[in-house]
């Protein structure tokens, strides 16, 4: 068989127990075909073989991110970044900046996900104020959102917001300085977010970049766990970006239930959905049913002995067994979130329940999300009953404060990474917010540093080597495609060209660290303008 691509004279890291790297990979029709060294794999080579001098360079598997709100991220990705901002001069100027460049149709917004943008990080201690932002952007609408629960908006964007304005109290929005508290906060928020869904062009060009820059951070596949009742539109967009070729990443699209919303209505949402779970194809597929069956840090169903409070669960037992009974008859995923320990241990018993009682549910079908305070017991459980795990690094480092407020001692025991790993559980990444590059993730694991330089459990902490295979072969193995995540031969031919191998960096370096190259199936997708003129060429 002739190589249609061959790979030489770099390093070849296949991420594959039993498969060895060497120095030379070669694909065909969109598979690894080989690895090994150079002389052995010329052989494979023919007059219409494609050569890549790789000039010491390394190539790994792409990277998969088991969690990540494509959509979601590709509006964050346009927002403003005022995490190091320390006056109001700078907070507008950055506004001003952005109203210089962008068009007047398209909000101004800022990233707020994340504890660093905050007043009091600003050498004025408060927000800016409309006045302020009217002169940066007078005629580009303005909303910057510092969570949980303060806001500015200008004037441009009060005149759109006016029908969610009109009426709120005085200690909610105060049209002179433009600042909002509370819930009127997130409602004016979800409102403008409404309102940018109903550009699909705009949509499109924002995903397009999203997905420009997560090949840039060496991901080649995207699991979305999907917004509440919101499948069809994400699926639309994927599938319309798909048939125009603006969707270089494989992408699995999870059909998520929104808890507020009666569990028969949502069922019955899914079972009318234009795709059912599994269908699609190689690139572009609906996968599992998301169901959150807790909340987040303070809403978290915690266990018997550690509770916070009343537990939160979002769906009875009976509800969580009916869907599972479901699954199991379909062969449906079923990926549920669960922070707490007696959401963790609700599942397991669920799980345990519906197989006892005849239901076909296999071992991998269904999935954990987050799965923050797991316990060794749980780990047992799941490993008994074949339910997966996706752990979420970036999120142990953005919402470090909020887990500490809600968990006290138990804080440090968040995503046991390396209790997992010495027991031989085989867990996924994936990131649900920003920073989301897996290389920030994996230095989250290995040094267990959050965004303020403390630590949350440094216990808990992984080897370098053992960061990078939940984002690879163990993603792979997560999501039900075997062929992902690795370089063994016969696996999709999914990989990145890294400049040096990260294996070989301090792990300090490794956000810092930006492909060479990256393909999908055998297709390259990205290339580094910088490697032009460079050894390397594609």
């Amino acid at each position: 068989m002739t190589a249609d691509w061959l790979l030489t004279g770099g390093r070849v890291e296949t991420f594959a127990p039993g498969t060895p790297g060497g120095t030379a990979l070669a694909v065909h029709d969109g598979r690894v075909l080989a690895v090994g060294s150079d002389v052995e794999l010329e052989a494979l080579a023919g007059p219409g073989t494609r050569r890549t001098d790789l000039a010491g360079a390394t190539v790994w598997p792409g990277f998969i991110d088991t969690h990540i709100h494509l959509e979601k991220v590709s509006h964050e990705f346009q927002m403003l970044r005022l995490e190091a901002a320390r006056s109001v001069s700078e907070v507008v100027e950055a506004v001003r900046e952005r109203a210089l460049s962008s068009s007047e149709d398209v909000w101004i917004r800022c990233f707020a996900d994340t504890a660093a943008w905050n007043e009091r990080n600003l050498a004025e201690g408060r927000l800016p104020t409309r006045e302020e932002l009217d002169a940066a952007a007078p005629r580009t609408p303005v909303y910057l959102y510092r969570r949980p629960d303060r806001a500015v908006i200008n004037t441009v964007g009060a005149r759109r917001m006016a029908g969610k304005l009109a009426g709120l109290p005085a200690d909610a929005y105060d049209p002179g300085t433009g600042h909002l508290r509370g819930q009127a906060v997130r409602v004016v928020n979800d409102a403008i977010y409404t309102q940018s869904m109903d550009d699909d062009e705009y949509r499109l060009d924002i995903l397009d970049d999203a997905c420009r820059r997560l090949l840039r951070m060496g991901v080649t596949t995207a699991v979305d766990p999907g917004l509440a009742g919101a499948f069809e539109s994400s699926w639309g967009l994927y599938g319309e970006a798909r048939r125009r070729d603006r969707l270089p990443l494989r992408v699995r699209l999870m059909n998520r239930f929104d808890w507020r919303k009666p569990f028969e209505f949502e069922l019955e949402r899914l079972l009318a959905a234009s795709a059912l779970p599994m269908t699609g194809d190689d690139h572009l597929r609906a996968w599992a049913v998301k169901l959150l069956l807790d909340g987040e840090f303070a809403n978290a169903w915690m266990r018997s002995g550690e509770e916070i409070g009343d537990p939160h669960p979002h769906y009875t037992g009976e509800e969580l067994r009916a869907l599972l009974r479901l699954a199991a008859e379909r062969g449906w995923p079923v990926c549920i979130h669960a922070m707490g320990g007696g959401a963790i241990g609700e599942i397991t018993a669920a799980v345990d329940d519906v197989r006892r009682s005849g239901a076909p549910l296999g071992h991998g079908q269904v999935s954990i999300a987050h799965a923050f305070l797991i316990d060794v017991l749980d780990l047992r459980e799941c490993s008994r009953l074949g339910i997966k795990i996706s752990v979420n690094p970036p999120l142990g480092y953005v919402y470090s404060d909020e887990i500490r407020a809600a968990w006290g001692p138990l804080a440090g025991r968040t995503m046991p990474l390396a209790t997992m790993s010495a027991l031989g559980f085989r867990f996924a990444a994936g990131s649900d917010t920003h920073p989301c590059a897996p290389m920030h993730g994996a230095l989250m694991a290995v040094t267990r540093r959050v965004w303020d330089g403390s630590s949350l459990g440094d216990h808990e902490a992984l080897a370098p080597r053992e960061a990078f295979p939940m984002y690879t072969r163990h993603a792979g193995d997560y999501v039900g495609e075997p062929d992902l995540g690795h370089l063994a031969p016969g696996a999709r031919a999914d990989l990145v060209v890294w400049p040096r191998d990260p294996l070989d960096l301090d792990p300090e370096e490794w956000p810092r660290q930006e492909p060479l190259a990256v393909a999908v199936g055998g297709r390259p997708v990205h290339l580094d303008p910088s490697t032009t003129g460079s050894a390397f060429h594609v």
